[in-house]
Parts: structure tokens; C-alpha cells; sequence
């Protein structure tokens, strides 16, 4: 069978989806629902980097139309890929696994198995589909990533850094062996009461392939039906999750798309949540991770730190922020209400997007211009995040949260944090000359 890759074989179905984008984009109402529905089934049969879009969009509020893209797409056949498992095994299947099942999971770049190995453990075998890399390499560039119009280019947003950081994290989703690593470093750093990483099976897997335990559950979706206090722990774990990922151990998973998550009850009846897919996983630094945690520390009042020398240390451009330089202690109180009040925190009464509008208007966009490159994904894992508490209805207390998951000597590091900004080599030469005493007269 000819592989469904072939980026010739693919170049009508791309062609359809930028202008049923435009289309999504121009209407409103009923109609577009219906365009944004029909743009998802485009992304969902081309599968590759035009999925990977619709499935960040799922993970955002008013995605619905895309949720789609995270559940029910129609796997390749197991014959398809039973060479290309073979080749990475290197040796017959049968003298690794008892029985392999069709697939009834597919994702953008790969889809899953359940199998079972000849000693009788229940298995899933991530596999990509044949040609994926190439073709996903050729529509970085046929495609673009993000157009450049707009406030994008009407406030100097320099793109060639986020298409770097976005095709190389692509790329390295494409790299099975090197997501092994990342799940087995994740399930080591990051210990959270109702939380269970698959487990990693050693000597089985390779760049195209990867074998990990075999994980019962049902969609995150299921949760909502919950019990108030069966939603309440699976919002908790959602949100220790990601905070001790940040915090105590600087790697977040990135791709919070409600496809990655399955919910289950323990014999005892607790709720457990697993998480799944470590193909893009962010690391945060020390100082960048020290210098988020102090200014929410400074939006409670508990550090006199200057905001703008805490997102200088984070990496954002000090020139582009000067505009709302005044604004940035305002802007923390909105960024960080939610850890503000040591009460259950609803997120509809947020109101984060109209706030942020309010207070700086059409120089919101200085803010995001400013920002280092890893803070798309950085808030992407925060979006998901909001996305599934809302749908689970559920109220959390952040600041006790927070606390527990840092532990009290980071917390103290943290209070006695002063941010030093990180200076780009032209900056740090500008300082220096300035003040070398070597300038003229």
C-alpha cells in the first residue's frame, strides 16, 4: 500500500485548509460553527502538522468544534504498519508480542496498539505513520508557521525565533527514542497524589517507535459527569500537575490537549488521572522558573520585587516592554489572581483576555512581543489547563496548592529572589563599553 504521506499525494488536501480558515475566520454564528467543524475534518484527514494545529486549538476555550481531533480519528490499517514495527523491533514480531490489536487510537503523527507481550504483559505500541517526518518537514515549509500581518508585524513580533523553537520541538516529537527519555525523566521528577505516567518498556523501542505500558481509562470528558468531590481531586491533580512540573522540577508537559488524559477510579473508588504522549515536553530554567515565582509572591505581597526586573530574568525584551512598563505591576494582579487569594478560585469569574484589554488596549501586543520564544508553550500548558478546570466546574484554591507543590525551601528561595535580567549578547557588550571608561572625551 502506497504510503498516505507522500507530500505530493497530500498537496490537494492541504490546499482546502487555508481557505476554510479564512472562511471559519469571516463568519459568524451557526455558519461558523459549521466552517470551524468542516475545517477540523480537513486537519483530521490530513493528519500531521495541520492536525497538530487543530488539537491546539481544542485544548483552547470555544474549541469544541476541534475536540474532534483529540479523539476519533480513523487509525491506519495494522498491516500498514507491521513492516515498519518489524524493522525497529529487528526480529519478527511474533518473538516479541503475543498478539497486537488494531489500532483505536490515532493522533497526528502516529497512532497506538494495545499488544500484548509474550510474558503477558499488556503493552501500547506508539508507532508513526510511514513518512510522517518527511512530509511533516515539507509542510514547515510549504506552509509557514505564522503569518506575518497584522500585530504581528505592525509590532515588530520577530517570528524567526518562534518558527526555530516550533519546528525544532516538532522535529523532536518525531524522535520516539528521545520522548522515552523525557516520559521516564518526567515520571521521576514529578510526584503528584493520583497521577500515573505510562511506564517506559527498555530494549523495545527506537526513533519511530516506542513501547510503554498499557493504560485503562476513559476520556477526561468523563469526569465532568463526576461527583462534586471526584471532579474537585481530578482538578487538583490537573493543577498539581503542572505546578510542581514547572516549579520543582523546570519540565512541563506541553501538548494539554483533552486526548492526553484519562480518568479512573482506584479498587478504593479515588480518582486517578493519566497523563499521556511526552513528545513536547518544555524546560524552564532555574532563573526563569525563580523569577515567575517571585512575581507571583509580589502580586500577594509577599516580595518588593520590581516586575520588570523579574521578566528581564525570564528573557522578555525590556525595550518592547518599556511601552506598558508602568502597567506591568497591574498586569501581575490580573496574571496571577488566581494565586492571590488563598480561596477557591472560579476561573469564569476571571475574565483574564477583556482585563488584560482593558488595561493596556492595543499595547497588549508589546507584551506578547516581549516575551522569549518557550512562553508560547509555557502558556499553552497554562491555557489547557484553565480550559479542562472550566469544563470540570470545579473551584480550586491555588495558593495552598502552589505551596505544596514547591515545599518550603524553594519557598523561601523564592521570597529572597532578586532577579537579575538575562542580557542578550549586544546588550551585555552595550553595558560593558559604557562602562569600561574608555570612551572619548
Amino acid at each position: 500500500m502506497a504510503s498516505p504521506f507522500n507530500t505530493i499525494r497530500r498537496a490537494g488536501k492541504l490546499a482546502k485548509i487555508p481557505a476554510a480558515a479564512r472562511q471559519a475566520a469571516r463568519l459568524d454564528g451557526v455558519a461558523k460553527e459549521r466552517a470551524r467543524e468542516l475545517l477540523a475534518s480537513l486537519m483530521a484527514d490530513a493528519k500531521g502538522l495541520p492536525m497538530k494545529v487543530g488539537q491546539f486549538m481544542a485544548s483552547q476555550a470555544g474549541g469544541e468544534a476541534f475536540t474532534p481531533l483529540t479523539q476519533t480519528i480513523d487509525p491506519l490499517p495494522l498491516a500498514v504498519l507491521l513492516p515498519q514495527i518489524t524493522k525497529t523491533l529487528g526480529k519478527p514480531v511474533a518473538e516479541v508480542f503475543a498478539s497486537i490489536a488494531e489500532s483505536g487510537t490515532a493522533a497526528s503523527l502516529g497512532q497506538v496498539h494495545r499488544a500484548v507481550t509474550l510474558g503477558g504483559e499488556a503493552v501500547a505500541i506508539k508507532v508513526q505513520y510511514p513518512d510522517i517526518a518527511s512530509a511533516v518537514a515539507a509542510e514547515m515549509t510549504l506552509l509557514g508557521l505564522l503569518p506575518g500581518i497584522g500585530p504581528v508585524k505592525r509590532r515588530g513580533i520577530d517570528l524567526t525565533a518562534y518558527k526555530a523553537m516550533l519546528r525544532a520541538n516538532l522535529m523532536l516529537e518525531l524522535d520516539y527514542t528521545s520522548e522515552a527519555d523525557r516520559q521516564r525523566r518526567f515520571a521521576d521528577a514529578v510526584h503528584v497524589r493520583g497521577l500515573r505516567v505510562p511506564r517506559v518498556l527498555p530494549g523495545l523501542g527506537g526513533i519511530d517507535l516506542l513501547v510503554q505500558t498499557w493504560e485503562d481509562g476513559q476520556r477526561l470528558e468523563t469526569a465532568t459527569t463526576w461527583p462534586d468531590a471526584d471532579r474537585s481531586d481530578v482538578a487538583r491533580i490537573l493543577l498539581q500537575t503542572l505546578l510542581t512540573s514547572l516549579f520543582a522540577a523546570g519540565t512541563i508537559h506541553g501538548d494539554p490537549h483533552p486526548g492526553n488524559y484519562l480518568v479512573r477510579r482506584t479498587a478504593d473508588g479515588r480518582p486517578e488521572v493519566v497523563l499521556l504522549d511526552y513528545g513536547c515536553i518544555v524546560t524552564l530554567s532555574e532563573t526563569s522558573r525563580l523569577a515567575l515565582l517571585t512575581l507571583i509572591l509580589a502580586s500577594r505581597g509577599e516580595s518588593d520585587v520590581v516586575p520588570g526586573d523579574a521578566f528581564a530574568a525570564m528573557g522578555f525584551d525590556m525595550a518592547k516592554l518599556a511601552p506598558i512598563n508602568d502597567q506591568l505591576p497591574a498586569l501581575c494582579q490580573i496574571l496571577f489572581e488566581p494565586f492571590v487569594t488563598d480561596r477557591p478560585f472560579r476561573l469564569q469569574d476571571w475574565q483574564l483576555g477583556e482585563r488584560i484589554g482593558q488595561l493596556l488596549g492595543d499595547d497588549r501586543w508589546c507584551f506578547r512581543a516581549a516575551g522569549p520564544p518557550e512562553m508560547v508553550l509555557l502558556i499553552r500548558a497554562f491555557q489547557g489547563l484553565m480550559t479542562h478546570l472550566e469544563r470540570l466546574q470545579v473551584g480550586l484554591a491555588w495558593w495552598p496548592h502552589l505551596v505544596e507543590a514547591l515545599g518550603p525551601a524553594l519557598l523561601v528561595r523564592a521570597r529572597t529572589n532578586r532577579p537579575q535580567p538575562v542580557l542578550t549578547p549586544g546588550e551585555a557588550h552595550r553595558r560593558g563599553t559604557m562602562g569600561s571608561g574608555h570612551g572619548r572625551a
